[in-house]
């Protein structure tokens, strides 16, 4: 496909298209980049690719390109899952257990993503090379962070920067990359909602048997 046939199919969306279609089609454009990125980089390593080979090789502009991501270390990751919708809405409404209601959340959008292991892989090991794409993979993180706690202060009914709030926000995000960093390496369930899973599961125990070591260590 052509820089200009792929411009015509992005802006397609245009005058008669709901936001809808508009956003599917933004982002069926975004992860046509990425797998363009992405093959690149595996072919020619981070340094060798130029936003022109990634433009070249999705079909689109540069333009176009850069109306998506601001360079090439961008385009390899995907765009911050968008904790909103019905889930979200159920999740903050919840009162049942925190960990199952986060794991339901969660799921829905791991599951659309469908995580590849060796990809994460790859990018995680670029990110320890790569200062630019190391400070995008903590921005995205961040933002995922920044939308669980505004939904976390919500169902707690306290604020955002409460310490309460800021804390379990902060452990579940902590949980969250252990249970990455542990599903990438192999040496967890195949599953990476499983393996979330079973990382959060643990929490309450290991506070639990910490709490009663403090205090045989006191008596």
């Amino acid at each position: 496909m052509t820089a200009r046939v792929a411009d015509k199919a992005e802006g397609g969306a245009g005058l008669g298209a709901g936001p809808d279609l508009r956003g599917r089609r933004r982002r069926r454009t975004a992860e046509t980049i990425r797998r363009a990125a992405l093959d690149l980089v595996r072919r020619h390593g981070l340094e060798a690719v130029t936003v022109e080979m990634i433009a070249e090789a999705a079909g689109i502009s540069l333009r176009t390109f850069f109306n998506y991501f601001k360079y090439k270390e961008e385009a390899l990751l995907r765009p911050p899952m968008a904790l909103d919708g019905a889930e979200a809405e159920a999740f903050a409404a919840g009162r049942g257990s925190l960990i199952d209601d986060f794991l339901a959340l969660i799921a829905t959008h791991l599951e659309d993503a469908a995580p590849d292991r060796a990809e994460i892989a790859m990018i995680m090991r670029l990110a320890e090379e790569n200062p630019r794409l190391l400070a995008v993979r903590e921005r995205i993180f961040a933002s995922y962070e920044n939308a669980f706690r505004g939904l976390l202060a919500r169902r707690l009914g306290r604020a955002e920067d409460d310490r309460e709030t800021r804390l379990l926000s902060a452990v579940i995000g902590a949980a969250f990359e252990v249970a990455m960093n542990r599903w990438v390496a192999g040496t967890a369930a195949d599953s990476l909602c499983e393996e979330l899973r079973e990382t959060l599961n643990a929490l309450p125990r290991l506070l639990a048997e910490a709490g009663r070591e403090g205090a045989n260590g006191a008596g």
